[in-house]
């Protein structure tokens, strides 16, 4: 979706080579973009690529693909491509066939056949495991092919105890990601561009930290389901890392005061700034490279650290501003109060050192709120005044 998104056209491999070309890149490069032609995806070759290049080079096929009647892969399609490049860089002695298992649908089903390329996924050697929304959309299709409601929590957790031995994981790892699923999709939904998944690459991190916050309000704060989301929903539209989502949960379990502040802030600005047609997403200008990590551990900070997804006519700045300094006071709230005095004093320095707040004041868009901020301020320093002198 990403690349016909790039290219302007529908894949067509069969009859268009630079399509064919794209596939094969999609399949074994990373950090994919549009070439300088503008006609093909090209990449970096991967290191999972290299790895299959020289098994194949020096034990040949191990193991046959898998394909329909018609000649359709469905399992094997790195093993082809890399086959197709093998024969145009040095020819194709010894490449010009291989074992394939030819599986009829009369004898395998779709739902059969995407368990078992689940399975042969998880324990095949120079496999690319799914990840990221890849993933997710894998495991979207298994529940589908099971009939889920997504509306019916029971339903959900029937089908998670069904996934768990097909993808290795607990029951509660797959109820979890069955519910970043579900509101990945009505996050699709909610900016009218539904099933356009190409359009969150590299946020499965951000969606499941939703669908654990989720889990828990719909049972417990059933009415407080949309404002939550809206929260939840604006930190993935600003760009702020699943780090602070993972804050906003917590600020929700712990300062609901706080929270609902937040949200209020929220509300505002997007009532202020989104456009009637509404905020859109955009394709990424390239996919990030996903050399080093498949998103599976909730606690490695260092695979989702990008900006999230392009989000057009939404106002990023303020509501990802409201988002950081809610969680400041917050995290300030818990925080041992001579640390806490100190950290206070070092801003109120840094605001002072190379006129930075003279300079704000003289902006005419950031001169009214900077000037509410110091009026605070200096309300507070008072206030300390006569705390300080009673001491003394």
């Amino acid at each position: 979706m990403w690349a016909e998104d790039k290219l302007g056209s529908f894949l067509d491999p069969e009859n268009s080579p630079d399509h064919e070309r794209s596939i094969e890149s999609l399949l074994l490069e990373t950090a994919h973009r549009l070439d300088i032609d503008g006609m093909q995806i090209t990449g970096t070759p991967s290191d999972d690529y290299l790895a299959l290049r020289a098994d194949w080079q020096r034990r040949r096929q191990e193991s046959p693909l898998w394909i329909r009647p018609d000649g359709t892969v469905r399992n094997g399609n790195r093993r082809l491509a890399m086959i197709k490049r093998l024969q145009r860089e040095g020819g194709d002695i010894g490449l010009q066939w291989v074992d394939a298992v030819i599986l009829a649908v009369d004898d395998i089903d779709e739902a059969a056949l995407l368990e078992m390329e689940q399975r042969e996924q998880l324990t095949e050697n120079f496999k690319v495991r799914y990840n990221d929304i890849n993933y997710l959309l894998a495991l979207r299709e298994a529940a589908v092919n099971r009939d889920i409601d997504w509306h019916d929590r029971e339903s959900m957790e029937q089908v998670a105890g069904e996934l768990q031995g097909m993808v290795e994981k607990s029951r509660g790892e797959v109820l979890r990601d069955l519910f970043a699923i579900k509101y990945m999709d009505l996050f699709l939904l909610d900016a009218g561009q539904p099933e356009q998944y190409h359009r969150l690459l590299r946020t499965l991190e951000r969606f499941r930290d939703i669908g654990r916050t989720m889990m828990r309000v719909e049972v417990d704060y059933p009415l407080e389901v949309d404002r939550v989301l809206q929260v939840l929903f604006g930190a993935i539209r600003s760009g702020v890392p699943h780090e602070d989502i993972r804050s906003i949960r917590r600020m929700f379990r712990q300062d609901r005061e706080r929270f609902d502040q937040l949200a209020d802030e929220i509300r505002d600005h997007e009532a202020r700034e989104i456009p009637p047609e509404g905020p859109q997403l955009t394709n990424p200008v390239a996919i990030p490279s996903s050399e080093n990590g498949d998103e599976d551990d909730e606690d490695d900070d260092g695979v989702d650290d990008t900006e999230g997804p392009e989000v057009s006519g939404y106002p990023k700045r303020p509501v990802a501003t409201s988002i950081k300094v809610a969680i400041d006071a917050f995290d300030a709230s818990t925080q041992d109060i001579t640390q806490a005095v100190r950290e206070v004093r070092n801003r109120l320095d840094n605001l002072s050192r190379d006129r930075r707040l003279a300079i704000a004041l003289g902006e005419e868009d950031s001169r009214e709120v900077v000037l509410a901020e110091i009026r605070a301020i200096i309300a507070l320093v008072d206030e300390w005044r006569g705390l300080v002198s009673d001491l003394t």
